[in-house]
């Protein structure tokens, strides 16, 4: 079976994909402090709270990658990616979950 790309959505699902991921791996690689204070530079967000973290992470992760249209949410498995019809998940570290569950610095 054959799939073929239906719409525009489609043929930029992989470049999307791929650089998200590369950009949750070099994240991923920061220990808690680097994550909080790279996530506060690159989203100049609120973080006193679970929804505003979740929010300034997903801003961090995208904050250099053309999105093309694809929304972003988290899932209890990850990083959802949305657009339309279509939707995925990519696997986060556990870094992220204990950053958004954590208790940044004032």
């Amino acid at each position: 079976m054959t799939i073929r790309p239906h719409d525009v959505a489609d043929l930029y699902l992989a470049p999307v994909a791929l650089a998200v991921d590369a950009r949750i791996q070099d994240l991923g690689l920061l220990d808690q402090d680097q994550l909080e204070h790279k996530v506060a530079f690159q989203s100049d967000s609120q973080d006193y709270a679970p929804e505003l973290r979740e929010q300034a992470l997903i801003a961090t992760i995208t904050s250099i990658v053309d999105c093309h249209g694809w929304e972003f949410s988290w899932d209890p498995r990850g990083l959802r990616l949305t657009h339309e019809g279509h939707t995925f998940v990519l696997g986060v570290p556990a870094g992220f979950r204990e950053y958004i569950r954590g208790n940044p610095r004032a």
